[in-house]
């Protein structure tokens, strides 16, 4: 009997897994996976991983360790870790004895590892096509593509949610997306990640969906639209705006939000640093990086901070107004 296969949307491609990916959006429809495609298989044989450390950190929710012919993908605090060969379409999950050891002393809480492997892995995976793998949010405005840029936390998922809500404008992906250049011209494709938010962040915006296991505080799956399955028509990239925050433990309560568009150099420097990757040091991957953040440094680059006397609709507020005036 063969074994039945979930079919999921991963960027421009599909994964087929005998285990759900909740946080993929699942295609209904009969297919077999063909070259292209990403095929995840479970194995119940537990393995050791070893090699030097190239990317990640726990704290990521990914750590990957070289190896001769691909890397092993450790993810904390699930007990599992994922083989990537160099072709990055076949990957197979282990037990992870590493991981098993101190799975009963571990005082973090245990991550789902299908949800892990989404966020901490597939997310990177196009490195291993060729591609360029963007820690990004996407939206789609009536002109061409908006990224929203930043460190995990910085309220890329919040203001995504506030620009599509309030200014119509269409999210794509909350987290990652992924570049590339063909013919010269620059293509940018969203992963088809659902979205997620922090509790008290989709309490603010009244959104609901199943809380996800393993993060101290407290994160959703929000539920989504059909549309979300279908991939976007080819647009140009508008504008990139890169979030940051002033800190918000200072007793100053003056205002130091600002916005303000960046030079090129400084645009591509922003935007090569939003690149992800399951090697830092492979040379493909850091010319890829340079070719594709040159690319984003030719359109508008915009720096925006601020702080605890802003409210999220203020930022995005003020978001929307720069995108008025450039378009």
């Amino acid at each position: 009997m063969t074994e039945m296969l979930y079919c999921y949307r991963l960027f421009d491609r599909h994964i087929f897994s005998s285990h759900e990916l909740k946080m993929l959006h699942r295609v209904n429809h009969e297919m077999e996976p063909d070259g292209r495609d990403v095929l995840l298989e479970w194995s119940s044989d537990p393995v050791l991983p070893e090699g030097p450390l190239c990317a990640g950190h726990e704290s990521w929710g990914i750590c990957v360790l070289r190896a001769a012919v691909g890397v092993w993908a450790v993810l904390p605090r699930t007990g599992f870790v994922v083989w990537v060969p160099e072709c990055g379409t076949r990957l197979t999950v282990h037990p992870d004895l590493s991981q098993l050891a101190d799975h009963e002393t571990m005082t973090l809480p245990c991550r789902d590892v299908a949800n892990s492997l989404v966020t901490g892995l597939l997310s990177r995976l196009p490195a291993m096509w060729g591609e360029l793998p963007l820690h990004t949010a996407m939206l789609k405005a009536p002109e061409g593509l908006i990224l929203l840029t930043g460190k995990s936390g910085v309220g890329k998922s919040t203001l995504s949610q506030l620009l599509a809500r309030r200014h119509g404008w269409r999210l794509l992906d909350d987290d990652a997306c992924m570049a590339s250049i063909y013919g010269g011209e620059l293509k940018v494709t969203p992963m088809g990640g659902k979205a997620r938010l922090r509790a008290d962040a989709a309490n603010r915006l009244q959104l609901s969906g199943p809380l996800l296991s393993g993060y101290a505080d407290g994160k959703i799956m929000l539920n989504v639209e059909h549309s979300a399955l279908i991939l976007p028509e080819r647009k140009p990239v508008a504008a990139m705006f890169h979030l940051s925050r002033n800190n918000e433990d200072s007793t100053n309560h003056t205002s130091n939000s600002s916005i303000c568009r960046l030079d090129t150099i400084n645009a591509v420097i922003q935007a090569s640093t939003t690149a992800l990757t399951l090697d830092r040091e492979s040379i493909p991957w850091r010319t890829n990086r340079f070719r594709v953040a040159t690319q984003f440094g030719k359109i508008a680059n915009y720096s925006v901070r601020y702080d605890q006397t802003q409210t999220p609709e203020e930022v995005t507020d003020n978001i929307e107004k720069i995108y008025a005036k450039i378009h």
